[in-house]
């Protein structure tokens, strides 16, 4: 296992975990994040949408509850656009080119007077959709055939 520290207020760990693929793990305080390498990213092909549902939880692992409904935004609305179905749901559809963009959950972690953001990322890759046309094209200068 590979440790890495960084002294920014917190820890960033990377580790290999063999076959199980790698991790990161960010810690700061009571706040901790573990992320595979292979669920980092979620990919949708292009023309395609898919429905989304954030979940929350406290600082033990239980669920939790947010106070109100989830603001939902797109960090490349010409990648990707998400609407919100409230009070937790939105649907992401790829709309433009290939590409990267993070999907955004806000909520307002403060269940009494007063408000504190809580911003939960879904990274998506747009990726190439199913083929649906061809095209055929000459890969070099005409030559003359051979002969034998």
């Amino acid at each position: 296992m590979t440790q890495v520290r960084f002294e920014l207020g917190g820890v960033l760990r990377f580790a290999d975990e063999g076959e199980a693929g790698c991790f990161v793990t960010l810690r700061f305080g009571a706040f901790t994040v573990t992320a595979r390498g292979d669920d980092m990213s979620y990919s949708l092909p292009s023309g395609m949408q898919v429905h989304i549902e954030v979940s929350y939880v406290d600082a033990a692992g239980n669920p939790a509850k947010v106070d109100g409904d989830v603001t939902w935004s797109s960090s490349d609305e010409t990648i990707a656009t998400v609407t919100s179905e409230p009070p937790s749901r939105a649907i992401i559809r790829a709309v433009g080119p290939v590409g990267q963009a993070q999907i955004m959950a806000t909520a307002d972690a403060d269940l009494g007077e007063g408000v504190r953001p809580l911003v939960t990322t879904m990274d998506v890759a747009i990726v190439a959709g199913e083929a649906v046309a061809g095209s055929i094209e000459p890969v070099g200068a005409a030559e003359p055939i051979p002969t034998t």
